[in-house]
């Protein structure tokens, strides 16, 4: 049994889609039961920091996809990062689940600065005693982030962002990175030692890249806006991210824009096929932005 944790998110969530059309037996684990998955899908309700039912909700499982905890609410998202890792182990331990695989991002091996990123450096490093099967994907940027700015940029013709407008980085689909983590799930790759994958995409993307794909697709003017360092503290605050939060995602930010994070092993890296204008094009369509018809 292939078991899912974090299944109603973007990437969960067409983990579990995938794995349903390849047949292979799956069950989904949401805080809150309020998603619809495919009736073939099992589903558990666990919350990550009630070992318990985290525990009960891994029975029988043989493999469970992680990832770290997204709560802009959190007033030590560091401290919760490692709660929810020592009670991941312990669930696996408990259950004797036999292969991890990890939703980690590209820069998890740095150790400087570097904000969130450390979060996924503690869920790699979190697992080194257990000696079962570990495979680790790091992903780059999520295309999906800039759909957060979708509205201003139809309103206002900005696109607002906290990177230079014209500072290129590696970028990718989510539902993409969501194929290949389900494709590491049902492989046996017949080793206990610690595999990573890292992931970009089709090419490397600015923010003014991302605002020309907006203007392309809803047919009106849009232009990148880098916010002020100065005010970035202020506009995260002001959507509902903490002192804590907001500290971590600037450093992150910071470390992305010197240039501090970067994959690995750049020439053993896998490039996802979507490009930005494909992705954003099915997005805004889902979103009935666009029309539902085919390219003439």
């Amino acid at each position: 049994m292939n078991i899912i944790l974090g299944a109603s998110g973007q990437v969960g969530s067409n983990i579990v889609k995938e794995l349903t059309n390849k047949n292979s037996p799956v069950r989904a684990v949401v805080r809150n039961q309020n998603f619809d998955f495919d009736n073939n899908v099992e589903v558990r309700t666990a919350n990550f920091f009630n070992q318990v039912a985290l525990t009960e909700a891994l029975e029988r499982g043989t493999t469970i996809f992680i990832l770290t905890p997204e709560n802009p609410s959190s007033n030590d998202i560091i401290g919760e990062t490692k709660q929810i890792i020592d009670n991941y182990k312990q669930a696996i331990r408990a259950t004797g689940i036999k292969k991890i695989v990890g939703l980690s991002c590209v820069g998890a091996h740095i150790k400087d600065k570097t904000g969130n990123i450390l979060m996924s450096r503690m869920l790699e490093n979190g697992f080194d005693d257990l000696d079962i099967e570990k495979i680790f994907i790091r992903p780059s940027y999520y295309f999906s982030n800039w759909l957060n700015f979708l509205g201003v940029a139809e309103q206002q013709g900005i696109l607002p962002t906290f990177f230079p407008e014209n500072l290129q980085i590696d970028m990718n689909s989510p539902i993409d990175v969501a194929k290949f983590v389900a494709e590491t799930i049902i492989t046996n790759y017949q080793s206990k030692k610690k595999k990573i994958f890292e992931l970009v995409g089709t090419k490397k993307y600015s923010s003014q890249d991302v605002a020309v794909t907006f203007s392309k697709l809803l047919n009106k003017n849009i232009e990148a806006q880098s916010i002020p360092k100065e005010k970035w503290k202020e506009t995260l605050l002001s959507v509902g991210f903490t002192e804590n939060t907001t500290a971590n995602l600037i450093d992150m930010t910071q470390a992305v824009i010197d240039n501090i994070v970067f994959p690995e092993n750049k020439k053993q890296t896998i490039e996802l096929s979507t490009t930005l204008y494909e992705y954003m094009k099915e997005q805004l369509k889902r979103l009935k932005k666009l029309p539902q018809t085919p390219d003439v």
